[in-house]
């Protein structure tokens, strides 16, 4: 099943690119995080340790589709972990091989560790946990010690992931105590904190305040409670996504709170004053998580879960587990038999967090160890033929409803897919799609921007400046509207007005594409001085940043320092090889430089690469 999914998943255009809605932003850190930079400018909106995992995987070499099948195949041999954990806890080999079809079947489960998100590292870390936790029933103290230990450092590894762990973490440990396993909980209380706090402590000297985990805690509960909630994320990625983050900067800075607590009181003033809505709100999303939909969090995943052959098939069989997950308890209660905690535990953290901030597909995933177990013992316990005809109206009715029921949003997804055409250089195809997604997709720093893009590239230069132009009135407050409007303004007055108001617009951290447009007008216009000025700001933030090599070699070319001038290019084409011009430029002004080493090796690059070209 997994195999067939990748299959079918890598016909996709995106299937080799890191972009969607945090899949971009986990990508960017990883990025960040090869080039040395540990902590980002602003405190991170996600935990952590996934762009770590992330920026490892691609320092060892592995491409994105390398990525998404590694951790395909983690999360299934995570599945095979745990069924062979399930036998050695003399769980009867009927309900331990019902355990694991479901697990091998289940369309979340093998939609969610393809995709580039802190979730597909989850399993493989809890997995270590729940065999940490068996271990650490053995009587001797060592045992509890060692595995006691070392669950409460896979859990915090799993909370440094994903910071809805931090549930399962408290509630664990309330449940050690209460079942007096002391050394045990004693233990995991403490290796959990030792591997978290060191984190906690440098981030927030590096900050020089006290920061939490994520930087998006108070969003998140603010999302599952306030008066347009509706139990999911329904604020999608766009321009009001991103007016709602803008206004909340804006406001929490002149009140000098932080974000987190300018969400937070919001949150708290809908439970003051609608606390009957908030009641019912919160008996709608428990409803909501065991139902047979995906609810999707950003804007690419339930476009390409219903897009696929494969998870259209087996999305049918979500709900049908959740429903054997309720007949297990019931048998479980009348038959008082030994329960596997720690999963159950992690499930019902995972429910309740999810009341208090949003369902989500993605959030339920860890649900699944946990609600699987209960199916497979109501699989194999429940009266089939007592139930049979109740049982084919239910599943016929929820068949009903998942067939009817449209996870995804079609302009979100085909403006996904325009992107990836977009930065494949398929722009005929990419605006195409664009256009349709347009239509209904709020989206204006991403579509119109890239139609804006399309339009330049075909020499369209007005109808560039009318995308521009709806970027910059839709949302005033991002950057890249300004900067791109200002690149097609022919008056150069007016377009140093525009880049002024991007460099304002992205204030205190404007990044080093706007630095280095503007570093280019300037220098293009003939104000030299102030373009080398802007140069070091630059590379404090992309020190590898190719197009602003490429203008420092000529603005050093200009003064006629060649050396530094052949620095700059070498800099440039060491990056980029496959370049010759940047090959050229280097044995230029090495040349002039007087540099002959250095002029022979790039004369030789040079001439490689357009002997390689002439024979292609």
């Amino acid at each position: 099943m997994r195999g067939l999914y990748l299959f079918e998943y890598a016909h996709f255009v995106n299937f080799d690119l890191a972009i969607g809605a945090d899949i971009g932003e986990y990508q960017s850190r990883a990025q960040e995080i090869l080039k040395g930079k540990f902590f980002p400018d602003t405190p991170d909106i996600h935990a952590p340790l996934y762009s770590f995992f992330l920026a490892a995987l691609q320092k060892i070499g592995f491409s994105i589709p390398g990525i998404r099948i590694f951790q395909t195949l983690l999360n299934y041999f995570s599945w095979i972990a745990l069924f062979f954990l399930l036998l050695k806890r003399s769980f009867p080999v009927n309900r331990a091989l019902v355990f694991l079809a479901m697990a091998m079947c289940l369309a979340p489960l093998i939609f969610h560790p393809a995709e580039l998100i802190s979730e597909s590292l989850l399993l493989p870390l809890m997995t270590c946990a729940f065999f940490s936790f068996h271990y650490a029933e053995e009587k001797t103290f060592a045992s509890r010690a060692v595995f006691g230990s070392c669950a409460g450092v896979f859990s915090a590894l799993a909370l440094l992931t994903h910071g809805m762990l931090l549930g399962f973490l408290c509630m664990e440990s309330i449940f050690l105590l209460w079942q007096k396993k002391w050394q045990t909980a004693c233990f995991f209380i403490l290796f959990s904190t030792i591997t978290v706090a060191p984190f906690l402590i440098l981030q927030s000297c590096h900050y020089g305040k006290t920061t939490g985990l994520q930087a998006n805690t108070g969003f998140n509960i603010f999302l599952g409670n306030n008066p347009r909630a509706n139990g999911t994320c329904y604020l999608r990625p766009g321009n009001l996504w991103r007016q709602t983050h803008f206004l909340a900067l804006k406001n929490s800075t002149e009140r000098g709170i932080s974000t987190n607590r300018f969400f937070l009181e919001k949150a708290f003033d809908f439970w003051k004053k609608s606390p009957v809505k908030g009641i019912k709100l919160y008996f709608q999303k428990f409803l909501m998580i065991f139902s047979g939909k995906e609810y999707i969090a950003g804007a690419d995943g339930g476009f390409l879960f219903c897009r696929t052959d494969t998870m259209n098939l087996l999305r049918f069989l979500t709900f049908p587990v959740f429903l054997l997950a309720f007949s297990g308890i019931w048998i479980l209660f009348r038959k008082k038999e030994e329960l596997w905690s720690p999963p159950l535990i992690l499930a019902f953290s995972l429910l309740i967090m999810q009341i208090l901030t949003v369902t989500s597909g993605r959030y339920r995933l860890l649900m699944f160890p946990g609600i699987i177990f209960l199916a497979a013992i109501g699989a194999c316990h429940i009266n089939w033929k007592k139930w049979l005809i109740p049982a084919t109206f239910v599943f016929a009715v929820q068949f009903y409803m998942t067939y009817s029921f449209v996870g995804f949003n079609k302009h979100e997804g085909t403006a996904l897919l325009g992107q990836a055409h977009f930065i494949k250089g398929n722009y005929e195809h990419a605006k195409e799609l664009l256009l349709f997604a347009e239509k209904r997709c709020k989206d204006s720093s991403r579509i119109d921007n890239m139609l804006g893009n399309i339009a330049e590239k075909e020499g369209n230069m007005e109808l560039a400046r009318i995308y521009y132009q709806k970027v910059t009135k839709a949302e005033p407050f991002m950057p890249e509207g300004w900067m791109n409007l200002a690149n097609v303004t022919p008056d150069i007055s007016q377009a140093d007005k525009l880049f002024r108001k991007a460099i304002n617009a992205s204030h205190p951290s404007p990044s080093a594409d706007l630095l280095y447009n503007y570093a280019n007008f300037l220098y293009k216009t003939g104000n030299h001085d102030a373009a080398e000025k802007l140069l070091p700001q630059i590379f404090n933030s992309a020190p590898d940043h190719i197009q602003a090599l490429n203008l420092g070699g000529l603005m050093a070319a200009s003064k006629k320092d060649f050396k530094n001038a052949s620095a700059y290019f070498f800099r440039a084409a060491r990056l980029k090889p496959d370049e010759p011009g940047y090959w050229k430029n280097t044995a230029i002004t090495a040349r002039l430089a007087e540099d002959k080493a250095l002029e022979k090796f790039a004369a030789e690059k040079y001439m490689q690469l357009i002997r390689k070209k002439r024979h292609e």
